[in-house]
């Protein structure tokens, strides 16, 4: 008998019992139709399936985000073939996930993990997935879903409360979300200046001292990415890398970098020691290493020190003033800047449960009370705010994108070469129709900060809409070399910049590389369909994103911001015309 770590999803129909009693045969055909169609969701993420009695299934998979991707498939899926059957026909499917060690024969498993999985499926709502803690820590960000706290469950059976969590619709913003655990993107050959920031390690007997070491990291490269001599790959990128065991050479090779910064930190109050090291990816030969000791209020003449050094290494000599070019603005007061990083932990994660997004908030509010001249921690309580009225409307004020037009505005008068505040403003201003600035802003962003993925993939989505694709997906292009890992939301933009170019066949597989499913994705990939004269598929998907996105044709089509609105127009006739011909 063989003994493994494994994901266990356990799954049943809710009310099985009471459906056979009145109508056994039906009943059982419609249940063999969904097995089906669960049985071919589960082998394509991956997952065995062991126990299947009656309406019940114990499946395994060797990753909790395949298991748990496959379960929003799953029920995804059962929602769609509930369409159009009358609701005492309709089956509904509960799913409970777990981790832990399984005892394995060759036809079925044994154990905890695998109880507790059962026990988790029938705590789930009716169309509801259960997870335990175990799952929920590994998944993370990995997923566009987020979670509700089922607290400390007493499950029968089960020696100690489990810890659980309701999975529900995706909160918040995308741009934490990790993207594939592989790059999409092949770099035939690295530029000579590029270079790749690896997250810096808190070496703090302190963990919670980890959120200074991302945002010292973050600060590192957006500083390196101004000087036009270097090519500085995205931190979405370059921070996945922060639990896998690869040498330079393979992560050069993955990124597409000639250069690897590495560093740590270890801070014990006011003082702290940071290591860094320069590495030659191709023959993993150190180039330049420096140890600063140093204080929390010169830590930005050490960040200065470490840019010049870099740049000087890589690039040839540089001025100091070109350094002082380059520098983020400095807080008076320190606190707040250490305020605005702690806050920044908790708004990375403000797509996971309920609680972080108001925790981030009210830091960025303490570090404004604190250094009330502070831009970032403005622009950032913008952008909080905003996911805090995504997770809880009724908690907020109704005037709530007023409130974060003048947070951002106020950052902007403080310092209008943040590149956060410009990316904030620029999407406030596409949102209110304002194009001419939504423009200067995206642009002025992507300037100040040429590294990040996100603000460029930004500012590829409003050209779209200013009627420039072309220019779209060329700046898509761009953001996936600096991000190679290509995240669902670059994707979904190269799609749709594909779409308006009449390169069908281009957007639908971009579309299709997905990993989780978006409104815009599912509108656009069911006109895709349409233009590829693949209707029944269009049909399918069109239905899929009214239920998911939970909006109408009309309405999904006014929502998009396009300068010219006949493209509003001609979408919604389009997507209509799919309905139209099943009809």
């Amino acid at each position: 008998m063989e003994r493994k770590l494994s994901t266990i999803l356990a799954s049943d129909v809710v009310g099985f019992s009471k459906m056979m009693a009145a109508n056994e045969e039906p009943t059982l055909r419609d249940l063999s139709r969904r097995r089906q169609v669960i049985d071919g969701v589960v082998a394509e993420h991956g997952g065995k399936i062991f126990g299947s009695a009656g309406d019940s299934i114990i499946a395994e998979f060797s990753s909790p985000v395949n298991a748990t991707r496959c379960a929003v498939e799953m029920q995804e899926r059962m929602a769609s073939l509930n369409e159009d059957i009358p609701e005492d026909r309709q089956m509904v499917f509960r799913v409970g996930i777990n981790l832990g060690d399984v005892m394995v024969t060759e036809d079925n498993l044994f154990g905890d993990a695998v109880n507790i999985a059962a026990r988790l499926e029938a705590e789930a709502q009716p169309a509801g997935i259960c997870v335990s803690q175990t799952v929920f820590d590994m998944i993370g960000q990995k997923i566009m879903v987020s979670f509700e706290d089922a607290g400390r469950l007493e499950l029968k059976n089960i020696e100690k409360p489990v810890q659980a969590y309701f999975v529900i619709k995706g909160q918040g913003g995308v741009r934490y979300l990790q993207q594939a655990e592989t790059p999409q993107v092949e770099v035939n050959e690295a530029e000579s200046g590029s270079l790749a920031v690896m997250l810096f390690k808190s070496l703090s007997k302190d963990e919670e001292q980890a959120y200074f070491c991302e945002g010292f990291s973050e600060d590192l490269i957006a500083s390196l990415s101004r000087f036009r001599s270097l090519t500085v790959v995205s931190g979405n990128a370059s921070f996945s890398y922060r639990d896998k065991q690869m040498g330079p050479k393979e992560i050069g090779r993955d990124l597409g970098v000639r250069y690897i910064l590495n560093g740590s930190v270890r801070k014990l109050g006011n003082k702290m020691r940071i290591t860094t090291s320069l590495t030659n990816a191709q023959d993993e030969s150190t180039v330049w290493s420096e140890k600063f000791d140093t204080t929390i209020d010169e830590i930005f003449d050490t960040q200065d020190e470490i840019i010049e050094t870099i740049v000087a290494t890589i690039a040839g000599k540089v001025e100091v003033s070109e350094t002082k070019r380059v520098s983020n603005a400095r807080p008076e007061n320190l606190s707040a800047y250490d305020m605005v990083l702690q806050g920044l932990e908790y708004h990375r994660r403000s797509n996971l449960t309920r609680s972080e997004a108001p925790k981030a908030l009210a830091l960025f509010e303490k570090a404004i009370e604190t250094d009330p001249t502070y831009a970032r921690a403005y622009a950032w309580k913008a952008c909080s705010l905003a996911n805090c009225a995504g997770w809880q409307p009724e908690a907020y004020p109704k005037d709530w994108f007023d409130i974060c037009r003048a947070s951002a505005s106020r950052a902007l008068e403080l310092d209008p070469d943040d590149h956060e505040a410009n990316r904030i403003m620029g999407s406030i201003s596409l949102n209110l129709r304002d194009f001419d600035l939504a423009r200067h802003h995206h642009d002025r962003a992507e300037e100040l900060c040429p590294s990040d993925s996100y603000i460029i993939g930004k500012n590829a989505e409003m050209r779209l809409y200013l009627g420039e694709p072309q220019e779209g997906l060329e700046k898509v292009a761009w953001a996936m070399r600096i991000n190679p890992f290509c995240p669902d939301d670059l994707l979904e933009k190269d799609g749709k910049c594909r779409f308006w170019l009449d390169d069908f066949k281009g957007a639908l597989a971009s579309l299709k590389k997905m990993r989780t499913e978006s409104r815009d994705g599912l509108f656009y990939s069911a006109a895709t369909l349409k233009n590829l004269d693949r209707d029944d598929e269009a049909l399918q998907m069109l239905h899929r994103g009214i239920r998911v996105a939970g909006v109408s044709i009309a309405e999904f089509a006014d929502s998009q911001p396009f300068q010219d609105q006949t493209r509003n127009r001609e979408l919604q006739e389009l997507l209509e015309s799919v309905e139209y011909a099943q009809s």
